[in-house]
């Protein structure tokens, strides 16, 4: 969420005239215009929120050694052709290179990585999709009885399309992912 903060010095003046008393309401007025947008942008300016999630009859970390890799997308996403690591991968900081079946390109900074607790955050910092402040986390979790989860979450702002299309592209991309995960493990 954007939040703005306001502060407004008011310079007292000793003058009394019927023009600074003309200029104080005007200044009155655009101040509460002022006050009135920021509000209405600080409403629209909600994070969209996509996650979809799927469970596996599979042990978690056999999942995880598939999903878990910040440099692994490649291997189990149909869409991702191939996926290029600058650093580690386990690293804050490092970087991946997607490159999309139809050789477009998406970057994504790892923000968070811990293979005990199965999940990993990424934020993209440049793509050809129709969003911005895309931050997400592909998680793995033991449901027991060789039951794993993979919960893939994220959070968002539309550009140029409208929140509903953001989200559909957005869930798209997850379902074919996680459809692909229970395929390569039937």
């Amino acid at each position: 969420n954007i939040h703005f903060k306001r502060r407004i010095k008011v310079k007292k003046t000793h003058k009394s005239n019927k023009n600074h008393k003309s200029h104080n309401s005007i200044l009155f007025v655009f101040v509460l215009v002022l006050t009135g947008l920021g509000l209405s942008m600080d409403l629209c300016a909600d994070d969209l929120k996509v996650e979809e999630r799927i469970v596996l009859n599979v042990p978690s970390k056999a999942v995880w050694a598939l999903v878990g890799g910040f440099n692994a997308l490649d291997r189990w996403h149909p869409d991702v052709a191939e996926s290029t690591l600058i650093g580690t991968g386990k690293k804050v900081g490092d970087i991946r290179v997607l490159t999309l079946a139809n050789n477009k390109t998406i970057v994504e900074r790892l923000e968070s990585y811990n293979e005990n607790a199965m999940i990993l955050k990424y934020r993209i910092l440049e793509s050809p999709l129709p969003i911005e402040n895309y931050v997400a986390s592909i998680s793995v979790t033991n449901m027991g009885d060789n039951l794993a989860e993979v919960v893939w979450q994220s959070s968002f702002n539309a550009v140029d399309v409208s929140e509903g299309e953001a989200i559909n592209i957005i869930r798209g991309i997850y379902l074919t992912g996680l459809n692909s995960i229970n395929r390569l493990f039937k």
